[in-house]
Formats: C-alpha cells, sequence, structure tokens
C-alpha cells in the first residue's frame, strides 16, 4: 500500500483542519454549558446570567441565543427595581451650618460605624472597604456636601471624545471624583463625549433632560446642599434651585425608603452610587465587578449598603466598565478594562 507524501501545504491543511476542528468542539462545548446554564433547572441561575450579561456592551446577543425575546423580556419584568413616587423630602436632611457646632439632625441620624474597614480618614472624606458575597468596593464619606459638585469633560458637549476620569478630576483640581451619568455608547465603543441625561454644573443646564428615557432619574444638589432625587426636567431641574446635577437610575433609596427590589434586579455587575446621609454627609459607592474576585453587585446588595452607611437618600448612576472611584491621584478601585479607564463625560467631584 502506497503512502501519500506528507509536503508542507499538506501538514499545514491537516494542522489547520485540526485547529478548526478544535474551535468547533470548544463551541459546541461552550453552547452546551450555556444551555444547562440558562436553560437547566435552576430558573433563578438563567435569569441572574442573563440581566447581568444584558447591562454589557459586548454580551447583550448571549442570552437570546438561549431565549426568545418574549423570554427575555419576561426575564427583565420578574428581575426589577420598583421606583417610589415618592417627592424628596428635604427637611430630613438637617446640615450644620459652619462653625456652629452639631445641629439638631432627625431620627433617622447618621450611624455609629465600626472602624474594622475604615482606609482613610483625613480632610473630612472618609473611605471604607466595602464586602460582600460577591463583591469587593469602596464607600467614600464626604462630610461637608458643599465639596462635592458636578465636573464636565468641556462646557459644550460634542462629538470630541470626553475625559478619564482622573483629567476630570485634575481639570476641577478635585482630591476625589466617581462617574457619573449615562453617555452615548453605540457597540461599546463610544467616546464618551456625548451625556444621554440631564448635566447641570454650577447652576448651568449643559445638557436636558430627555424625558422618560432610561436615564430620567436625577442626582442634583440644590442650593443648600441636599440631594434631591428623582425625575427631573431641565425646566423643574431648574425651579428646584438646582446647582449641580447628573442623571441615570434607578433610584435606591428616597426619604430612608428602600426601592422595592425582584429577584436579582439587574444582575451582578460593576456598580455606582451617589447618597446622602441625614445629615448631609455625601455618600459616594464603587463597587467592582466582572472579575474573579469581585463578581458584582445587584441593586439589592447596592441598597443594603447604602442604608448601613445611613443612606437617606441614593441613586444607582452609570456602572459597568465606566465605575471607577479616584482619590488623590490614583484610582481606589480596579475597574474593568484592562487598557484602562474609559472616557467619560462627566462626574461627580470632590474639591
Amino acid at each position: 500500500m502506497s503512502t501519500a507524501k506528507l509536503t508542507p501545504k499538506r501538514i499545514a491543511w491537516r494542522a489547520g483542519l485540526s485547529v478548526l476542528t478544535l474551535i468547533v468542539v470548544v463551541l459546541l462545548a461552550a453552547l452546551g454549558a450555556g444551555a444547562v446554564a440558562f436553560r437547566g433547572p435552576s430558573q433563578s441561575l438563567g435569569d441572574l446570567l442573563t440581566v447581568s450579561m444584558l447591562e454589557t456592551s459586548a454580551l447583550k446577543f448571549v442570552p437570546r441565543i438561549y431565549y426568545s425575546q418574549a423570554e427575555v423580556d419576561a426575564i427583565i419584568a420578574r428581575n426589577e427595581v420598583t421606583e417610589t413616587d415618592e417627592e424628596t423630602d428635604t427637611s430630613m436632611i438637617v446640615i450644620a451650618p459652619p462653625d456652629s457646632g452639631e445641629a439638631e439632625v432627625p431620627v433617622a441620624t447618621a450611624p455609629a460605624l465600626s472602624t474594622e474597614n475604615l482606609v482613610s480618614s483625613e480632610d473630612g472624606i472618609d473611605i471604607y472597604e466595602v464586602h460582600g458575597a460577591t463583591y469587593n468596593g469602596w464607600m467614600m464619606i464626604v462630610q461637608d456636601p458643599s465639596r462635592v459638585s458636578v465636573g464636565v469633560c468641556r462646557e459644550n458637549f460634542n462629538s470630541q471624545p470626553g475625559m478619564r476620569l482622573r483629567e476630570i478630576a485634575e481639570r476641577y483640581d478635585a482630591v476625589a471624583a466617581i462617574n457619573g451619568g449615562g453617555f452615548s455608547d453605540g457597540g461599546g465603543v463610544g467616546n464618551g463625549g456625548k451625556p444621554l441625561g440631564l448635566v447641570i454644573s454650577n447652576g448651568q443646564v449643559l445638557n436636558k433632560a430627555r424625558v422618560n428615557s432610561d436615564h430620567a432619574v436625577v442626582a442634583g444638589f440644590n442650593q443648600d446642599n441636599v440631594l434631591i432625587v428623582g425625575k427631573l426636567t431641565s425646566e423643574q431641574a431648574v425651579e428646584r434651585g438646582i446647582r449641580d446635577a447628573l442623571a441615570f437610575g434607578p433610584a435606591l433609596v428616597v426619604n430612608g425608603e428602600a426601592a422595592e427590589v425582584k429577584g436579582s434586579s439587574s444582575g451582578l455587575n460593576p456598580r455606582t452610587a451617589i447618597g446622602q446621609r441625614a445629615d448631609g454627609a455625601v455618600l459616594l459607592l464603587v463597587i467592582d465587578g466582572r472579575q474573579a474576585s469581585s463578581l458584582g453587585a445587584t441593586y439589592a446588595d447596592m441598597i443594603t449598603v447604602l442604608l448601613e452607611y445611613g443612606a437617606i437618600n441614593a441613586v444607582n448612576m452609570d456602572g459597568g466598565s465606566s465605575s471607577l472611584m479616584y482619590y488623590k491621584g490614583e484610582y481606589l478601585n480596579k475597574g474593568v478594562i484592562l487598557t484602562g479607564d474609559r472616557d467619560i463625560p462627566d462626574g461627580f467631584v470632590v474639591r
């Protein structure tokens, strides 16, 4: 029996066929594993994976491999946050005037916090590490709310790219900052220069609110440095004397009451939130996610942490690869993108 000579061309063809076969086997195995995870005996696991991936830019398509659009819609419906229509009660926030000593505060006063996870306390800023079953993160408490304002990449938003959070902080000579509202990010490749919700900085409306949009919940400080939470148009925000505001959502805590959370809400993901205690101190929370050491947090997790630290009002801000906390020249959290932080249009800065 004759044997065909193994020419370089034939060897390359066989090698390529072997690689292709391996890729097909791996893909089939991945699809099979996915089918078990998404459509297996645990509905809650399928729901969790679905709502988590729907919040990403690159993996939104995966759940639709295993579910019809009607099934995806049903999963979203049973894993959602029901926000309150209650107006922010500004009387629940009592801020001590400068140099007047402690003011009398409501019953829902700031909690006595353990120093076990306190990593820094200086210049009126306390920083804590926060941990949960699926997440690690940072809580920054700014004692003086007048120090917190909105920083932007530029006053006239256009087609130009945004800035990295550290650059926005440096632009305002800020000691600290977190990312803020949502921005146009088609396919996950947006340049971060076009915000999607209300932007007010130093009393100027730089981007108008999009009524009934996904980014309609406003987190804005009025002239008394009280955080106002709710769905506001640009005109309503101006009427209320809002000095600095950004929008995203959902509202997590309003007047000390937590939003109703069903199921896994929007799954495990990196998160950013801003809140305020009864004494006026501002809570800045950032959670890492999509990492082996920190899968991420649900909205219920965020609410738990915010209430633990005394939040009377709090709003979820843009998350995912945008979630970052900057402090004194460096980022405290790890972030998602290996190549560095993203360009964004705005954030909350601490002077």
